[in-house]
């Protein structure tokens, strides 16, 4: 599958690591793929996000799509180009991470928060906008912001494990960004098997909330 905006959305949940090593994401990564979840993210302030991305891509399993998160100005976005990231993916809105993003065949997914900001991403060339944080004001939150602004694909992401993102999907979020970190506590660092598989089913269960 390429890796395409549809095939994102089609998909609808990234996977997050942050803090792991490039073995630990590695495996994580088989475990969950060979479980149904095929995108994930290495965000750029882990400790070795380029390593991780450049092995991710070389050894992971066929049809995973791998990307970079915490992007935060355009030479970020050069660098995981570089290494083989396909989309980035920001805590914020900067007009020319989406532009450097764009001029390199990417998809962009910047963070937002406000309608306001919502509007400005798309307008900049965002594919995705980011809800971020998205727990703290809930699902609820992305029902008020479609009601004016339906056409904007939503991206949640901050705090979301399988409940929350069920709960975002019905309301109309297109994608969900989920923290390995929440997928069994330890679960991604020591590659414990039975709980990622386990949580990899409750996020795809949750996925079928979509609206």
């Amino acid at each position: 599958m390429p890796d395409t905006v549809e095939s994102l959305t089609g998909h609808g949940i990234v996977v997050i690591y942050r803090g792991l090593t490039p073995r630990q994401c590695l495996l994580a990564t088989s475990i969950l793929h060979e479980a149904g979840l095929r995108w994930f993210e290495v965000t750029m302030n882990s400790t070795t996000p380029l390593d991780t991305i450049r092995l991710l891509r070389e050894e992971a399993p066929a049809g995973a799509h791998i990307g970079a998160g915490t992007v935060l100005d355009p030479d970020d976005v050069s660098r995981a180009a570089d290494a083989g990231a396909t989309f980035m993916i920001s805590p914020h809105l900067d007009e020319k991470v989406v532009a450097r993003t764009k001029d390199e065949g990417l998809i962009s997914i910047p963070g937002a928060f406000t309608p306001t900001e919502m509007v400005r991403a798309v307008a900049a060339g965002a594919d995705l906008v980011k809800v971020f944080p998205v727990r703290p004001v809930g699902a609820g939150y992305i029902k008020q912001v479609r009601a004016p602004l339906p056409d904007i694909p939503i991206f949640v992401s901050g705090g979301v494990d399988a409940a929350l993102a069920a709960e975002c999907f019905a309301q109309g979020a297109a994608v969900a960004g989920v923290g390995a970190q929440l997928l069994g506590g330890d679960a991604a660092a020591t590659g414990d098997r039975e709980r990622l598989t386990l949580a990899a089913r409750e996020l795809l269960d949750a996925r079928r909330a979509r609206q």
